[in-house]
């Protein structure tokens, strides 16, 4: 067997093994990022009716937790004055029942 035969057969081999091989690794390695695209492109924009319904389911639970005065101020912590990254050192600790 020559170098040159040797050289073209290890090609050869490399190649009918190598290239199903190498396809299916790309299969399998981008075929979650196409399903994910394809579902991103699915879902319309600015919010479908699930997203509407639990900003609904939300609006009133604080509204019953304003109710029941487990609630003091509607405001998020992240809007208040000073650090959003700290809590306050003092606030009111409310001593309910629970149901």
């Amino acid at each position: 067997m020559d170098v040159t035969e040797g050289i073209v057969m290890s090609f050869i081999t490399a190649m009918v093994v190598g290239v199903p091989l190498f396809g299916l690794t790309l299969r399998f390695c981008l075929k979650p990022l196409v399903e994910a695209f394809i579902r991103l492109k699915e879902v319309p924009q600015g919010g479908g009716v699930d997203v509407q319904l639990l900003r609904e389911r939300v609006a009133y639970l604080e509204r019953v937790m304003e109710a029941h005065g487990l609630i003091e101020d509607r405001v998020p912590l992240a809007l208040r004055t000073g650090s959003p990254e700290r809590l306050p050192a003092v606030s009111a600790v409310k001593d309910r029942e629970r149901v």
